[in-house]
């Protein structure tokens, strides 16, 4: 009898490790570094490539030895500086890059040890999610989709959307803020025009940004080369900035609006005259092609000679700003018709004084 609860107890001990073994055995690792990169690409240093050596902090987690079974969470945006640093990259201060020959051979060995395992995507960058909801709570899913296909496409395999978050808060300043808000505000206003995939280097760099892992120094380098791309982006529909001289009382100024996105785009033209001098005419709803600029005949009536300017602004169909507002100067070189009345008044009343004269002359004459 003894034997036989030995026996049944060893049998329940062996079963209960095989059960428990895989899911013991199973090990999450994550892979995801802070952006290394300005906005157009150049990094601002060559730390990455150290990183990614066998016995480094992120090269460690893929050569060293393990013999269990492993959940990966993988940041995409990583893998895509990882990717561009395989194929050839500069440095801002100049420093020969050393990390292609790294990066490669860093780029191998993951699709190596990944190949049979579950690979889950991160959020883009890895942002606090504190401040992606905060500053984007309506575009996370949209973010989360396009770093599921990024990575995806980056390691040809199909990648499971992973509800694991950075729920690490970061502190940032007043400014840090203002810049982030202001370029949700530029993505959602420019969204309402433009297909919304031209707009993801813009939105993706905003969600890279929020990682709480940023160094301070760093961020303030980042922060400053992002508020140039969003100003690049807020500049693709503009109206060109010129001058005009106006001779006549009623005129049609011919200006230039520019559509530097793919996508066309259907805008209003909002104008304000800064002076009584003129008065402007409404333009009608103005549809650009992708990558084309069109000229739109601008109305405008001068009332008085002299200097004045119009205040344009480009709006989407709801009347929100896009792009910047454009002043544009005017040298109003007419006479008005006041002034017309005026003169041909004045030139009436000495032809007929002249008249006057000259009847007055002839009667004296008649009387010698």
């Amino acid at each position: 009898m003894k034997k036989i609860l030995i026996i049944a107890l060893s049998m329940f001990l062996f079963n209960s490790v095989l059960i428990s073994s895989p899911a013991s055995a199973a090990q999450n690792v994550k892979i995801s570094e802070p952006t290394h990169r300005l906005s157009s690409g150049v990094f601002i240093d060559d730390q990455l490539a150290s990183k990614l050596l066998p016995d480094g902090e992120i090269g460690s987690l893929i050569y060293k030895p393990y013999r269990g079974v492993r959940n990966w969470f993988i940041d995409p945006a990583t893998i895509e500086e990882i990717i561009a640093m395989s194929a050839g990259y500069g440095v801002v201060n100049g420093v020969t890059p050393a990390g292609q020959e790294i990066a490669k051979n860093w780029l191998a060995q993951l699709n190596r040890v990944t190949r049979f395992e579950k690979v889950n995507v991160l959020t883009y960058g890895n942002p606090s999610n504190y401040w992606l909801k905060e500053l984007a709570l309506d575009q996370i899913e949209y973010i989360n989709l396009v770093g599921k296909t990024s990575l995806d496409l980056s390691l040809s395999r199909n990648s499971l959307i992973s509800t694991l978050v950075n729920e690490k808060r970061q502190k940032l300043s007043k400014y840090e803020l203002s810049v982030f808000r202001y370029a949700q505000r530029q993505i959602d206003l420019l969204s309402t025009l433009v297909d919304k995939k031209e707009l993801d280097p813009v939105q993706l760099r905003l969600t890279q940004l929020l990682n709480s892992d940023i160094e301070k120094s760093k961020l303030n380098v980042l922060i400053k080369d992002f508020n140039e791309l969003i100003t690049v982006y807020r500049s693709k529909i503009k109206v060109t900035d010129t001058k005009f001289t106006i001779t006549s009382q009623k005129q049609e100024l011919p200006v230039t609006v520019v559509n530097d996105f793919k996508s066309p785009v259907n805008v209003k033209l909002s104008t304000r005259a800064l002076n009584g001098k003129v008065k402007v005419g409404a333009v009608e709803n103005i549809e650009i092609l992708g990558e084309e600029k069109r000229q739109v005949l601008l109305p405008v009536e001068v009332l008085a000679s002299g200097n004045s300017s119009l205040l344009l602004q480009l709006t989407n169909l709801d009347n929100k700003p896009v792009g910047y507002p454009v002043n544009i100067s005017l040298n109003l070189s007419v006479i008005s018709p006041i002034a017309t009345w005026i003169t041909t008044g004045a030139a009436v009343l000495l032809f007929i004084a002249a008249m006057v004269q000259s009847w007055r002359r002839v009667r004296r004459r008649k009387n010698v």
